[in-house]
């Protein structure tokens, strides 16, 4: 079972991850003094407005949870310390602010639910005072995080209890939060702005210590990094694929952009559930194992930022959802080739697999790869021989996952490693699998073609862990 620390940096994290997806319509919110017409258009989409209270719901039990867990491991280390029990008042203070800005939080989504509820029904001064007290009550909660901060920082700085760049870090952010209750005060557009800069930043320091507290406290700075990043890839991948299964035909409404067809989104929520799975999966495998996750993660987003900058015209930039996967695939681009590029210290050789696995994983590396390049080239090249219509940004999304299939093939195949085959043989089973998604979207005449090919390439990456399962047991056995 975890350990209470691992528990607290995971809600940390699930808190952080609720609170984007709470948010991710605040480009669209109504301003500040809206009429009731204003509010009620913005809350028109009642599935949309559900989805993002229910989220708001869920980060507030994260907070309160990574708030008691995190002042909890502040106070035994003050314990521990040289001062003991008289210096326990700044986990406690810090604690209070937190429960305290739950409460107004929670507070403010009570008012909101009427609106989500039913906003037509509503007379329309009442329709203004609810979102009136939700938008106030939101930013008021500030000054207690700022409270929150000031106490962890103040422990942590004396116990040890977080590194010292974290520590320091609180003490940056917590007065900026205070510009939430003076924009409630005032409600002064530019304060507004510094206001939720504040809290974007104090969900980044809530993201780090995450981090830090269930992956990084034994680790390198750089194994942290690589850490850090197929956990975000595996819970934004996770919960974006599971929404375009769900709802393969609403993706105007929560994806960057409007994917389409349905099949066409179906397939691209299965393959991130199932690049989830794999990377949830190697999250603490040793490097020498993950190396060739690491390299397809950076062909996957290189090319589709790559793409993105040659379609700019699909996306609409009054959306938060927009500008969100611009800079989150800008970075992640970079940061991937960077870990691409760290050498191993590792220069064992390993075994080899099976030579009929190393062929095998050549052979779908030489199938795939010609088909990612045509995907990116022309998709409608590709038109009256695939079973989904095929746009040009679509096309090449799909064309982009492809050529992540191809890249781990390969490099299993080139290293030639039972270790660094394991996890693209895994990707093999787990993103085809997720794929078979599109499947009852599609004409019938369609569907048995395409699943059949799905289920031989998650065929051939069964049969190389097989291959490599023996060989696994025989050293767990002399252990």
């Amino acid at each position: 079972m975890p350990d209470s620390r691992v528990l607290t940096g995971a809600a940390g994290l699930g808190y952080v991850v609720a609170a984007a997806i709470e948010n991710m319509g605040a480009l669209e919110a109504p301003p500040a003094g809206a009429g009731a017409a204003r509010i009620r258009d913005a809350y028109a989409d009642h599935a949309l407005q559900l989805v993002t209270w229910l989220a708001g719901a869920t980060s507030l039990v994260f907070y309160c949870a990574f708030a008691l867990g995190l002042c909890r491991i502040a106070a035994g280390s003050v314990r521990a310390s040289a001062g003991g029990r008289a210096r326990l008042a700044a986990p406690r203070v810090a604690l209070g602010g937190a429960l305290l800005a739950a409460a107004l939080a929670a507070a403010a989504l009570a008012a909101a639910s009427a609106l989500v509820a039913d906003s037509d029904g509503i007379a329309g001064d009442r329709v203004e005072s609810l979102f009136a007290f939700f938008d106030g009550a939101r930013l008021a909660a500030g000054a207690f995080m700022a409270v929150f901060l000031f106490g962890t920082a103040a422990a942590a700085l004396r116990s040890g209890a977080l590194p010292r760049v974290l520590a320091v870090a609180a003490y940056a952010i917590a007065p900026a939060l205070l510009f939430g209750p003076l924009t409630a005060a005032t409600g002064g557009d530019g304060v507004r702005v510094a206001a939720f800069v504040a809290f974007g930043l104090h969900s980044l320091w809530i993201a780090c210590v995450g981090l830090w507290l269930a992956l990084g406290r034994d680790t390198s700075p750089a194994e942290l990094v690589r850490r850090a990043a197929f956990l975000v890839l595996a819970l934004a991948a996770g919960l974006v694929g599971a929404a375009l299964i769900a709802v393969p035909g609403a993706t105007g409404r929560f994806f960057a952009w409007e994917l389409a067809p349905p099949p066409l989104a179906a397939f691209a929520g299965g393959v991130y559930v199932g690049s989830a799975a794999v990377y949830a999966a190697a999250l603490r495998a040793p490097w020498r194992e993950v190396r060739g996750l690491v390299v397809a993660a950076a062909v996957l987003s290189s090319s589709v930022f790559a793409i993105t900058l040659a379609h700019l015209d699909v996306f609409d930039f009054g959306r938060l959802q927009a500008w969100a996967w611009i800079v989150l695939f800008a970075l992640f681009s970079a940061i991937m080739a960077m870990l691409a590029a760290r050498r191993s210290h590792d220069q064992r050789p390993g075994a080899p697999p099976p030579p009929a696995a190393r062929a095998l994983l050549a052979a779908v590396a030489a199938l795939l790869a010609p088909l990612a390049a045509a995907l990116w080239l022309d998709p409608g090249s590709l038109s009256g021989a695939s079973p989904i219509d095929l746009p040009p940004l679509g096309g090449r999304f799909a064309g982009s996952w492809i050529a992540m299939l191809a890249v781990l093939a390969g490099w299993a195949a080139l290293r030639n490693t039972r270790e660094e085959a394991r996890y693209p043989a895994l990707a093999l089973v787990a993103l085809p699998l997720g794929a078979l998604a599109a499947a009852p979207h599609l004409a019938a005449g369609s569907a048995a073609p395409y699943a059949a090919g799905l289920l031989l390439l998650g065929a051939a990456g069964a049969a190389v862990l097989a291959s490599l399962e023996p060989a696994a047991r025989r050293v767990a056995i002399r252990a």
